[in-house]
């Protein structure tokens, strides 16, 4: 993936023009408990007035505190828009997003799609004043993280660095990269696992390991149309992205309908393992817009609200 107009350069992204990045604002990344560190009540650490830190300023939506809008911008931009503040211990968003080589199949790649994701979920926390990081990862190596970062002059610097990131590369090693992300000692947040899932060895002990480490952790499970509704067609070879390995495949009725039910268990097995690590799983297929799977998906998942 390499910036300049390339199919990885986000920052030439129409999809992140200002109209998208308001509708965005309407949602925040949601944590369903108290995280460990933070009392009661200070998920956000946001409050008016009182000697805070001053963060940002979003858009205003119904429901929102009058006292907190910045009449001084309105005065200038005809737009109102409130003042968000940050106590000493806000929302950390992580987001952990796979560039196994897995991720560069599917029309459009897995990777291009979910580089896309973590770009809007970054910056609907950006919008909320959290603090995010995103890290890339693959074959149990993390790069550098991108952040962390706070408020919407972060935006461009979070695009830049995803494009500028490396190819989709590397076998998927889930339990490796929960385990590198936890030695680090982050800060204790709200995870978001971006990921195909495409890894023998599961998902149950990766997010025991995030779970342990006081992190909330939500799935966002990333498949390409054509892994879920495979065409009946001509027999092919199929070649591992990540091991290499040549498996002949028959895609008659038989076929298709055999590899349908094996799908049908690695999803359950999958929101299973999720269910028992009390993580929250959405399904995000590649055809399916960002903003339709942010705005809906991910949030009748609750994983925003």
């Amino acid at each position: 993936m390499t910036p300049g107009g390339g199919p990885g350069d986000l920052t030439a992204d129409p999809l992140f023009e200002p109209a998208f990045l308001r509708r965005l604002e309407r949602v925040a990344v949601y944590a369903r408990r108290a995280l460990r560190g933070l009392g009661q009540g200070e998920r956000r650490g946001r409050r008016h007035g009182g000697a805070v830190e001053f963060a940002d300023t979003r858009g205003y939506v119904p429901g929102d505190d009058p006292r907190r809008i910045d009449w001084w911008a309105y005065a200038r931009l005809e737009s109102l828009l409130v003042r968000l503040y940050v106590e000493e211990q806000d929302l950390s968003l992580h987001v952990l997003l796979d560039r196994s080589a897995s991720m560069a199949t599917g029309a459009p790649p897995k990777d291009v799609h979910a580089r896309r994701l973590a770009a809007a979920l970054a910056w609907v926390g950006l919008a909320q004043g959290d603090r995010v990081t995103v890290r890339l990862f693959a074959g149990g190596e993390d790069d550098p993280p991108l952040g962390p970062l706070r408020g919407r002059a972060a935006l461009h610097r979070l695009l830049a660095g995803l494009a500028a990131r490396g190819e989709a590369e590397g076998v998927t090693s889930l339990d490796d990269a929960a385990r590198a992300f936890v030695a680090r000692r982050p800060p204790t947040g709200v995870v978001l696992l971006l990921s195909d899932l495409l890894d023998p060895a599961g998902l149950e002990r990766p997010l025991a390991r995030l779970r342990h480490g006081g992190h909330e952790v939500h799935v966002v499970h990333v498949l390409a149309r054509d892994e879920l509704e495979p065409e009946v067609g001509a027999d092919v070879d199929l070649e591992d992205a990540e091991t290499g390995e040549v498996q002949g495949v028959v895609l008659d009725q038989a076929g298709v309908a055999a590899y349908q039910a094996a799908l049908a268990r690695f999803l359950e097995g999958a929101r299973r393992a999720c269910a028992v690590q009390g993580a929250g799983y959405v399904l995000a297929p590649t055809d399916v817009p960002v903003e339709e799977l942010v705005l809906d998906a991910l949030r009748r998942a609750g994983i925003v609200r």
